[in-house]
């Protein structure tokens, strides 16, 4: 047995010692006694602490695999869980032997007073437990902000290093995101460690770049555009760093062999489709279930109904309307709100990112007549015509780089109004510019 092996093993021990402190089985029976023994208005005096202490302890489990066993924790709630029981006890016996209303009442009062008291400690333990996780989770979120208020103060400025900024960030987020999550579902010493190691990690980088956006910012708009393309490349190196100290991180403590690599990268490949394989999967089974009932409607003229056209997009006068349709036609095809709003982000980075050709001759245009259908599907990536392929459209026709990024800002902010006024999504308040 490997020596990381026989950790686990050992922690999963530790772990199972630690929770014997608390073993609720006799307490419950102690609750059935009394829902049993008591009025129904007087039981519930008790029965609503014991629940919420039950879920602040359940709570509290769920962190430990996160952060690993608190035997200390559990040593200290011992006294407290032994007075809960013997409360119980003689609550009990004061039912059972009649004993006068007055001492009904101050046994049931003594006993819900250790359970709040005991669910208080696990709440408390689990505030100081969580601490750190906390600390993570908002630095991370303030690292979107940052990269967000970039991309939309600085839109149309410096395609290629905006981009790679935007997608180094984006990338060195869902590694360390991935961290956590993978020591939430194994919850082992190794996991663990690699969490904690990628929680260090995203305070180490928040605090090198903590400043970085704002200058950026500042440069641009005082049109020193030099130094804010300076900034930006410094920020993507900062993000390039930390994914490559991640990897290193995760192989080393991992402790992965080739063989493991290489099922980890299809395992991550696999998981960043999921979003896209859900709304195929809901797809399949809506045509299995068609084929047991009478066809209603056909799939193709139901997709042609949900088709956006260009033209509709780019008219000023319907583009608020097609850009709705191309939402609803998202989130008809299985995707929330969230997502269909991050698509509409994507096309945006997209349209920076990606270059535009010349003006064709009208015998090389792929479609004069500005019809090409712009689905739900197509917005997601999951249709033959990819957002490539729209832009290299809207190139075809003559329409300027700048033009067409400005145009995917105005859609962007047309569907984020529209959700947010459909209650779907909350308004963003806009963070103060320095």
């Amino acid at each position: 047995m490997s020596d990381a092996k026989k950790h686990d093993k050992a922690e999963d021990q530790e772990m199972q010692d630690a929770n014997a402190y608390y073993d609720d089985s006799y307490m419950n029976s102690l609750v059935a006694d009394a829902e049993e023994l008591m009025p129904s208005e007087e039981f519930e005096e008790i029965d609503e602490p014991v629940r919420q202490m039950q879920e602040s302890v359940q709570k509290f489990q769920e962190a430990e695999k996160l952060e690993g066993p608190q035997p200390e924790t559990w040593q200290a709630f011992q006294p407290q869980h032994q007075q809960i029981v013997e409360n119980m006890e003689k609550m009990n016996a004061s039912y059972q032997q009649q004993e006068p209303a007055e001492v009904k009442q101050e046994a049931r009062q003594r006993t819900a007073a250790s359970i709040q008291q005991a669910d208080s400690f696990f709440k408390d333990a689990y505030q100081k437990l969580m601490e750190r996780d906390r600390t993570m989770q908002q630095e991370m979120a303030a690292m979107r902000e940052q990269l967000e208020m970039m991309q939309r103060i600085m839109v149309n400025f410096s395609p290629d290093a905006m981009m790679k900024c935007m997608m180094a960030g984006a990338d060195y987020l869902r590694e360390a995101e991935g961290a956590r999550k993978s020591a939430q579902k194994e919850p082992t010493q190794a996991h663990r460690s690699f969490y904690q190691a990628a929680r260090q990690s995203v305070h180490d980088v928040y605090h090198n770049i903590k400043e970085a956006p704002h200058r950026a910012c500042e440069a641009f708009k005082q049109k020193a555009y030099a130094e804010a393309d300076k900034g930006l490349r410094r920020i993507a190196g900062v993000f390039d760093k930390g994914i490559a100290a991640l990897t290193e991180r995760r192989n080393a403590i991992l402790n992965l062999s080739p063989l493991a690599k290489q099922e980890a990268a299809a395992k991550q490949a696999e998981a960043s489709k999921q979003p896209e394989e859900a709304p195929k999967k809901q797809e399949n089974q809506g045509s299995q279930e068609k084929q047991k009932e009478p066809a209603k409607e056909s799939p193709v003229k139901k997709e042609k109904a949900n088709a956006v056209s260009v033209q509709q997009l780019l008219n000023p006068e319907t583009s608020e309307r097609a850009v709705q349709a191309l939402a609803d036609s998202a989130m008809a095809a299985g995707y929330n709100a969230e997502a269909v709003g991050k698509a509409f982000t994507d096309l945006k980075i997209a349209a920076i990112s990606l270059p535009l050709p010349e003006k064709q001759t009208d015998d090389q245009q792929p479609n004069k007549n500005l019809d090409m259908p712009l689905t739900a599907a197509v917005l997601m990536d999951r249709d033959p015509v990819s957002k490539a392929g729209l832009f290299q459209f809207l190139g075809s026709q003559g329409v300027t780089k700048e033009a067409v990024v400005q145009q995917c800002t105005t859609w962007k902010n047309q569907a984020d109004k529209y959700l947010q006024d459909k209650g779907l999504v909350a308004a963003k308040e806009e963070s103060k510019e320095r």
